[in-house]
């Protein structure tokens, strides 16, 4: 989920923490030829598979980089043919990166959505059963963020369920997810909440969510995953950047997350989930996010 949270960030000291300009050049080299983009590409080798996701990671970077997307409307036209005949789209996950990507192309479907968005509104291909907690608070977002693009808000049963989804995913003690409490699903539960107009008891719920911030708190590491996890992640960086700016909440080893962050950046100049993983269009997004959360915290708790 790729989460998409951005509200306009901007970088702004290329030397601060990555070497921006590498990051750029990464990712302008993932553009293929058909106008999308894949973090996989490797033209010598003839592979060139954009895809939905990969693309929208790509333009959110672009944006935050302040670089103009080459060819914005091939990349448009490239979008476009994702479409079904009927306004639909092959996945949930395909139609909000094409719908999300579009937006900020500046450009529309080929077709309307609305029946298909209202499809998913209505619980069609939801799972049921036994969950993916973290995905499927992502999917939920989801829902959010394209009923908000498309100027409708969550209506009663979206917010109905995601409530529902909330209280049945969280973690007793700290946050979300069951079974597996993280800093990055409860910065997108939180988010959901948020997005889709929720009352949450504000005072209880930032106790617990300031609890579970301190608890992932690492002299060496600055933030961990999760409590007691001894390792770090750009997801983990980027949701406990994103909650304690949310709750104002001062962390207390600022220069070790930077450095964290920085080990991620690849020899490509992109960056990966983790240390030393392969670098990927939505590690970057979520790396540079990040970049931009920590500089904002730094600058507001002066």
């Amino acid at each position: 989920m790729s989460v998409v949270l951005t509200s306009g960030r901007t970088a702004r000291d290329p030397g601060a923490l990555l070497d921006l300009e590498a990051v750029g050049r990464y990712v302008l080299g993932r553009r293929t030829p058909q106008g999308g983009y894949s973090f996989y590409r490797v033209p010598e080798w003839n592979v060139e598979e954009p895809s939905a996701p990969d693309t929208l990671a790509a333009l959110d970077s672009l944006a935050i980089l302040g670089i103009d997307p080459p060819e914005p409307e091939q990349t448009a036209g490239w979008l476009g043919g994702l479409q079904d005949s009927d306004g639909g789209y092959p996945t949930w996950t395909i139609g909000w990166a094409v719908l999300r990507s579009l937006e900020l192309l500046g450009a529309t479907p080929r077709r309307s959505p609305d029946v298909w968005l209202r499809s998913w509104a209505e619980g069609s291909g939801q799972s049921e059963g036994a969950r993916d907690w973290r995905a499927a608070l992502q999917d939920e977002l989801r829902l959010a963020e394209l009923l908000q693009l498309s100027g409708a808000a969550s209506g009663a049963s979206e917010q109905k369920r995601a409530a529902e989804l909330l209280a049945a995913g969280r973690d007793p003690l700290w946050g979300w997810a069951k079974r597996g409490v993280e800093l990055e699903s409860t910065a997108v539960a939180l988010c959901l909440a948020m997005t889709a107009g929720l009352p949450w008891e504000l005072e209880a719920e930032e106790a617990r969510v300031e609890e579970l911030l301190r608890a992932c708190e690492d002299e060496s590491l600055g933030l961990t995953i999760s409590p007691g996890a001894g390792m770090t992640s750009v997801g983990a960086i980027w949701g406990g950047l994103w909650l304690a700016r949310a709750l104002g909440v001062r962390l207390r080893h600022p220069g070790a997350i930077g450095a964290s962050l920085a080990l991620l950046q690849r020899l490509d100049g992109g960056l990966g989930d983790r240390h030393r993983a392969i670098s990927t269009l939505q590690a970057t997004w979520q790396g540079l996010d990040a970049a931009c959360l920590l500089e904002q915290l730094q600058e507001e708790q002066k």
